[in-house]
């Protein structure tokens, strides 16, 4: 969903020495894996420096009326040569071995092993689930965004930043559930590699609302940021 977002404004006619910043995701409802989804983009407010895009993923619903169901407003920033003044906000982390164990070797819900998570190729560094420290997993994209189409680095950052709430995850599958209710990723950098590294942690507070977060990793080290609200609730 926010992969398709930011692959709308991205194809936006604008400059070109320009990228995406910061883009935040609205989910608004369900999106049916039945159903085909259609996406309109424009611009917000134009500029030479700074420009603000938005993108709109609307689908039929159960009822067949068209609905919106995820909206995005990203700021499409001109670039500089800032490398003199280059600072990352963490180490750099290592890719773990391909013998590293996957994701689905964990104690993850049956339903992380299907649909978009399940596509994608993992390597964990750390236990996910309940804990006190930052979890820690690489993933590379297992299949096309758009088939028979290359995927730009956003598009790659962006859906990778929204696996972010599973693997920072702090509390059990079985017991409890944590529905984010909007995506919101900032880039200082572009990933250099397919894989990407996840360094995620939740916190939650005493009245059902949390905060999932993490850096996002590449070769050089962290190149982004991201953030969610978290719907908190206690499995029935």
């Amino acid at each position: 969903m926010g992969a398709l977002l930011t692959r709308a404004v991205e194809r936006l006619d604008g400059d070109a020495a320009g990228r995406l910043g910061r883009i935040t995701v609205e989910i608004l409802g369900p999106v049916l894996r039945s159903e085909p989804v259609t996406v309109v983009a424009g611009v917000e407010r134009p500029g030479r420096k700074i420009a603000l895009r938005e993108a709109t993923l609307a689908q039929a619903g159960p009822d067949g009326r068209p609905r919106d169901v995820a909206r995005a407003r990203a700021w499409w920033v001109r670039e500089r040569d800032t490398a003199a003044a280059v600072h990352r906000p963490g180490p750099v982390l290592r890719l773990p071995e391909p013998t590293a164990p996957s994701l689905f070797e964990a104690s993850v819900p049956s339903s992380w092993r299907t649909g978009f998570i399940g596509s994608m190729q993992w390597r964990v560094v750390t236990p996910i689930g309940p804990g006190d420290t930052p979890a820690v997993a690489w993933s590379r994209m297992g299949v096309d965004l758009v088939e028979g189409e290359a995927i730009s680095d956003a598009q790659r950052a962006v859906a990778t930043a929204d696996t972010a709430n599973g693997i920072g995850a702090r509390l059990d599958t079985r017991d409890w559930s944590f529905v984010n209710t909007e995506l919101t990723v900032h880039l200082f950098d572009r990933p250099d590699a397919e894989w990407i590294g996840v360094e995620a942690e939740s916190a939650i507070g005493p009245h059902g609302i949390g905060t999932g977060s993490a850096l996002l990793h590449g070769e050089r080290g962290p190149f982004g940021r991201v953030t969610q609200c978290l719907l908190v609730e206690p499995v029935s």
